[in-house]
């Protein structure tokens, strides 16, 4: 049974969705791998978001978020209240990020 709720944002939504389609474009099972990881990282959130580490970016209130890696190269931002957890980034960490800041 689930103990936090997850609740992902309609713009890390949008961001998980332009890596899987750039992802495909090179090769299906590779968009099909970070999908799945993808999952497993919610499941994971759902039952305890404190094992993952705090986000220690600069440009991040300091201990306001935190993060789960996932598939090499991406990393989901979130922040718990509560019992719920809310996702706002999946970030690809190939890429310049610095310039993310939260809504």
């Amino acid at each position: 049974m689930s103990k936090y709720t997850v609740i992902v944002s309609r713009r890390a939504d949008e961001m998980l969705i332009r890596h899987a389609r750039f992802l495909a474009q090179v090769r299906v099972s590779a968009a099909k791998r970070m999908t799945a990881e993808f999952a497993k990282v919610l499941d994971t959130l759902e039952q305890n978001p404190f094992q993952f580490p705090a986000e220690t970016d600069y440009n991040l209130p300091d201990g306001a978020y935190r993060k789960a890696l996932f598939s090499k190269w991406y990393k989901v931002i979130f922040s718990v209240s509560g019992d719920t957890v809310y996702l706002d980034a999946v970030l690809d960490c190939r890429q310049d990020n610095t310039d993310y800041q939260p809504k």
